[in-house]
């Protein structure tokens, strides 16, 4: 299953995980909830959650507005360089 960060611009009474659950466009999707609620810019208003599942982008933001961008969740492991490095 595809794993998804979503970029949401979220006032300061809405910036709670119950909030963005009941979002139209998010409340069909899959929230990772113990990931949780992400701020990433307080004085943009911008948060992240990771969610599972498939995601057309477009559609969603045409949906939610407050959906400012979706990105895919990449797994980032150790390379065998940087293995080799802490030997």
């Amino acid at each position: 299953m595809k794993r998804f960060l979503i970029t949401l611009y979220l006032l300061p009474d809405e910036n709670t995980i119950q909030f963005v659950k009941q979002l139209p466009g998010l409340k069909e999707i899959e929230i990772d909830e113990d990931y949780g609620l992400i701020v990433i810019s307080p004085k943009r208003n911008l948060y992240v959650v990771r969610v599972s599942g498939d995601i057309d982008p477009d559609k969603l933001m045409s949906i939610q507005p407050k959906v400012k961008g979706v990105h895919t969740d990449v797994k980032v492991v150790p390379t065998k360089f940087q293995e080799n490095r802490e030997e």
